[in-house]
């Protein structure tokens, strides 16, 4: 804007500006206590259901904004909480009591089976066969679902096999069963 300033400065100040959070991240990776200075550690505000107020003032948050960020992640009552620390990003990461916890599968029926990710097989029309051999089944097994649905792979827009063999598929006209109307595709 300055027409007496010389651009050269201007590029030298936007390149500093650019390369200086590069740096930091580089020598944060490198240096566990340059990265404790800069980005601090995180602050425990609740251990075994007791709440540590000298943290709480260390970190100048208030009893309301400690409850606020509990009631956030569906909790309370102080008291169920085993662990409440403030994250160097400003989160708030809650550990529950185990009495406390959500029941889940393997408390419940052990380590259970294990689960793949569904696979793509089908876009736009063409079989991804690499992912079809990865789940475990051939070309001939896809072409004889799509035969049972009355279907073609040109029909398909996109088409998502899970571990178990289910298979979903979205055509590219899809098919609607309007109200009123006998229609028998589905």
């Amino acid at each position: 804007m300055d027409l007496e300033l010389n651009a050269v400065n201007g590029v030298i100040s936007i390149l500093v500006w650019s390369l200086f959070p590069i740096i930091i991240s580089y020598v944060s990776l490198k240096s566990i206590v340059f990265r404790k200075v800069v980005e601090g550690t995180p602050t425990t505000f609740i251990k075994d259901g007791k709440i540590l107020e000298e943290n709480l003032k260390r970190e100048k948050y208030t009893i309301d904004e400690l409850m606020e960020q509990l009631r956030k992640k569906d909790v309370f009552y102080v008291n169920d909480v085993e662990f409440a620390t403030l994250e160097t990003n400003g989160e708030f990461s809650i550990l529950l009591k185990k009495e406390k916890q959500p029941v889940r599968w393997g408390d419940l029926f052990g380590a259970g089976q294990k689960v793949k990710l569904p696979q793509t097989i089908i876009i736009d029309g063409n079989f991804i066969e690499e992912a079809i051999y990865e789940m475990g089944y051939s070309l001939e097994w896809l072409k004889t679902q799509l035969l049972q649905r009355e279907s073609t792979v040109e029909e398909v827009f996109f088409g998502q096999v899970d571990h178990l063999g289910n298979l979903y598929l979205d055509y590219y006209k899809d098919r609607f069963i309007e109200k009123g109307k006998n229609n028998s595709e589905s």
